[in-house]
């Protein structure tokens, strides 16, 4: 269930598809030119395709600079901000990361993790360590279990245990980072904690 983001007025924060909006208003009147008999068909169509390529290009780009403004406010949570102006910043990424979508989301991608780690299947191509990690599978839960309850929980936790998800240099994927392990979900499990 998709919930409306608040809205942060001190925060000039990329919208892809409000960008967008602008270019694809032109791309729907476009077509509608492709209606009138007395225009090439081939017109309308080029120009809403134009239109709409523009538009989905502009989409990226803004995409591309919020994921970036994620990764900065993401490093200014675990790092404890110091300025007023990261300090806005970080309340709005605690309040996307600690919402209940992407909490959702943080449990589905730790209970495909635990998912791999299962004996009865087959080795795959995945990086994924499994011989520790299994070492570790409680671990796991409890932080899945902690996340997915309705308990607040601190947006630090979220983003230092999506980077010992998803970081390919990290103790998961490692050779020889059996002992990070377990420090790193020692730390995601303390780091949840308001």
């Amino acid at each position: 269930m998709a919930t409306r983001e608040p809205r942060h007025p001190a925060l000039d924060l990329p919208h892809p598809w409000r960008a967008a909006l602008p270019l694809a208003v032109p791309a729907l009147a476009a077509l509608g030119f492709s209606a009138d008999p007395r225009l090439p068909v081939v017109a309308g169509l080029v120009a809403a395709a134009c239109f709409g390529a523009a538009a989905a290009v502009r989409a990226a780009v803004e995409r591309r600079d919020l994921a970036a403004v994620r990764r900065t406010a993401d490093r200014l949570i675990v790092d404890q901000p110091r300025t007023n102006d990261a300090r806005e910043l970080v309340r709005w990424r605690s309040r996307e990361l600690t919402s209940g979508d992407a909490r959702e989301a943080l449990v589905r991608e730790i209970e495909r993790t635990l998912r791999q780690l299962d004996p009865v299947r087959l080795p795959s191509s995945s990086p994924l360590r499994r011989a520790p990690a299994r070492r570790h599978e409680a671990a796991l839960r409890e932080i899945a279990a902690r996340v997915g309850d309705e308990q607040p929980i601190a947006a630090r936790g979220i983003v230092l245990a999506r980077e010992l998800l998803r970081d390919p240099a990290g103790p998961l994927y490692a050779e020889g980072a059996d002992a990070l392990l377990a420090r790193g979900l020692s730390r995601v499990r303390g780091a949840l904690e308001p």
